[in-house]
């Protein structure tokens, strides 16, 4: 029992840790910012953050890691009872509200950042949308684009859906109240969902 209690208690401090080097690496740039202000910031020795992490690229790559972890829940959590338009819009909701999450914006921030400057976090990045992409389409269309078209093209149109949910929600950040041009969030997600569906069921 002991040793589950540690590991409970290992995994604590690990997520902890990241979360207060994902608020810096937001605010002041992941090379600007040194192991040394992240073991400060997180009240820690430096010895005991790199027990944790062997440096800032693996804490780089759990913050991300962390991510992916989430949208693998979402899909999961798709209803199998749900017709493909509610399949879109139930996944849609539930991104869109993780998207919201103060960690999310700063993972967002971190990643428009680092991606333009850092070769390996750019093919890295990569290689979790084609991750992400891959698991959701299975995971949330697979049940109905049988027959209808190739899987290649059904994780074209579900990346084409995630980066529209991601575009919306970085403008409203950007500009502020996006009503007057594609009305509230709920107005979007039902026509978004709707597009897509059309498009999956498209002969």
């Amino acid at each position: 029992m002991a040793k589950v209690l540690n590991e409970q208690k290992h995994q604590t401090q690990r997520m902890c840790l990241l979360s207060h080097a994902r608020r810096l690496f937001a605010t002041h740039g992941v090379k600007e910012t040194s192991m040394s202000q992240v073991a400060k910031a997180c009240r820690v020795t430096k010895a005991t953050l790199y027990h944790y992490f062997k440096g800032k690229e693996t804490i780089l790559k759990d913050i991300l890691a962390c991510r992916t972890t989430e949208i693998d829940n979402l899909s999961e959590e798709s209803d199998p009872r749900l017709g493909l338009e509610e399949s879109f819009y139930q996944f849609g909701k539930a991104h869109l509200e993780h998207l919201k999450k103060p960690e999310n914006l700063e993972l967002m921030k971190i990643l428009l950042s680092e991606t333009l400057k850092n070769s390996e976090m750019r093919k890295y990045y990569m290689s979790f949308v084609q991750e992400v992409v891959a698991k959701g389409a299975q995971q949330v269309l697979a049940r109905h684009w049988k027959g209808k078209k190739p899987e290649k093209e059904m994780r074209l149109l579900f990346f084409q859906f995630l980066a529209a949910l991601l575009h919306y929600e970085w403008n409203t950040r950007m500009v502020g109240d996006l009503t007057d041009l594609v009305g509230n969030d709920e107005v979007f997600l039902r026509r978004l969902s709707r597009t897509y569906a059309l498009a999956v069921q498209a002969g």
